[in-house]
């Protein structure tokens, strides 16, 4: 570089070196790339522990076991992607995030759309390496795929609710009602927002660097996985719900898959529950929790992705997007 060009560098104003720094928007391909990874890897960690527990009876699918796997299946997943999407990797969160600005409208179908994909072919592996099990699982406890009771292998899976390990659908709604469900599903994944957010808000005085930022909502989603999941075995993903059960349908679950145990409204439990709590948790974090943040004392630009998390020490006041 001649000195002249390093002095025509330094002329310019900051904020244009800024601007020619930062990092250009995720291509929709890298996006949906990125979507369609983080699916597979949630899915076939996070399952893979369950399918473990329940086929081979060892313990490892205890709460604690399944609530460390979806942890750290969560966490290596923004690991991995978080620098092609954004780390989404949730319907729920996609609408959430567009619902408040932060996420563009034009992208949402694209997001959702690689997002059950992602999913459907986490278990599409995962249920290659364990089928000869589950077929030997079946016959061992007279359980016919597609028929009532195989809901117990069909949750290795896809989530139901109630949980057929620990409750069983047999006492439906007498012990686990649909609003309860839905409930649980809604104040959850409210939760799981209200974190996100507070995470990625530059004025929160515990705003993590960007390395730490997986660990943390990993962590929230094994404590979550920790209290809701013998009730609504923790979906807060529709997508998770989703991808997985296309792939039991194919595999001859037939109504076990769609539209469900208990008539189609553990479904609705497991799908559109995460979805209403994504979105009143954004809502409640924008009109409620945001505005008494301390004022900044400098701002870089908006932050709505994990991906753009700021370095070490200092990060970008979190702001909607333009659409």
């Amino acid at each position: 570089m001649s000195e002249t060009d390093a002095a025509a560098i330094r002329a310019r104003e900051p904020s244009q070196l800024a601007e020619e720094a930062a990092e250009p928007e995720p291509t929709l391909k890298s996006a949906i790339a990125g979507e369609v990874l983080g699916g597979f890897i949630i899915i076939l960690i996070g399952d893979g522990v369950v399918a473990i527990g329940t086929l081979t009876q060892s313990g490892v699918g205890d709460l604690f076991s399944a609530g460390f796997g979806w942890a750290l299946a969560v966490a290596l997943a923004i690991y991995c992607a978080a620098s092609l999407s954004g780390a989404h990797f949730n319907p729920a969160v996609t609408l959430a995030l567009a619902s408040t600005g932060r996420h563009p409208w034009r992208r949402v179908l694209p997001y959702i759309g690689a997002q059950i994909f992602g999913m459907l072919l986490g278990a599409a592996v995962l249920s290659l390496f364990w089928w000869p099990t589950i077929r030997a699982f079946a016959r061992d406890n007279g359980l016919t795929i597609g028929q009532a009771g195989s809901e117990k292998i069909a949750a290795i899976f896809s989530p139901y609710s109630p949980h057929p390990g620990f409750v069983g659908v047999d006492k439906f709604p007498l012990q686990i009602g649909f609003w309860q469900g839905f409930a649980v599903e809604f104040f959850a994944t409210a939760l799981l927002l209200i974190v996100i957010l507070s995470l990625l808000e530059s004025r929160s005085v515990n705003a993590p660097s960007s390395w730490f930022f997986p660990l943390i909502v990993g962590l929230t989603v094994g404590v979550l996985v920790f209290t809701t999941a013998p009730l609504t075995m923790t979906s807060l993903n529709p997508a998770r719900d989703l991808g997985p059960r296309i792939m039991l349908f194919f595999l001859g679950f037939g109504k076990i898959a769609f539209p469900g145990i208990n008539q189609g409204l553990s479904l609705l439990v497991t799908t559109i529950g995460p979805i209403a709590g994504a979105v009143a948790g954004a809502l409640f974090f924008d009109k409620v929790l945001l505005r008494n943040f301390p004022e900044p004392e400098r701002a870089k630009g908006p932050v709505t992705e994990p991906a753009q998390l700021a370095e070490e020490g200092d990060s970008a006041q979190v702001r909607p997007a333009r659409g």
